[in-house]
């Protein structure tokens, strides 16, 4: 039971971070000209000629972005849980170890990001910046 009350908790976090998001969304009123590239561009805002790296970028930032929320998630989860812990060392023990992870979890992404910038920046353009 407690399981499934953590998950339902996770999953409502999860959508109330997207609301924002749904929100702030436009609709393109441009005229449809049909063919994959421009499923592409309305999909994943890429320009026509860009192709497949344009989206590849785009769905690996994506990725990137939800890993960013779960950690920064496990990062509040792991506070609330040392602040709950009441001096239990079994409990303070834990708590920490999920602070710990969760930021080298934030710190392994953060690297992540920064290097597949860096990689498409130099495929794309030839110049790392």
């Amino acid at each position: 039971m407690k399981i499934t009350k953590k998950i339902f908790t996770v999953f409502a976090v999860a959508a109330l971070l997207a609301v924002p998001v749904v929100g702030l969304a436009q609709l393109d009123t441009s005229e449809p000209t049909g063919g994959a590239a421009n499923f592409a561009q309305n999909l994943f805002g890429c320009p026509a000629e860009s192709g497949v790296l344009c989206i590849l970028q785009n769905i690996l930032l994506f990725i990137l972005a939800i890993a960013f929320i779960i950690a920064v998630i496990f990062l509040v989860i792991g506070g609330f849980r040392y602040i709950v812990s009441q001096g239990n060392e079994e409990a303070v023990d834990k708590a920490k170890g999920t602070i710990t992870n969760s930021i080298i979890g934030i710190v392994v992404i953060v690297l992540a990001w920064i290097i597949l910038t860096v990689v498409f920046n130099l495929i794309e353009t030839g110049s790392a910046t």
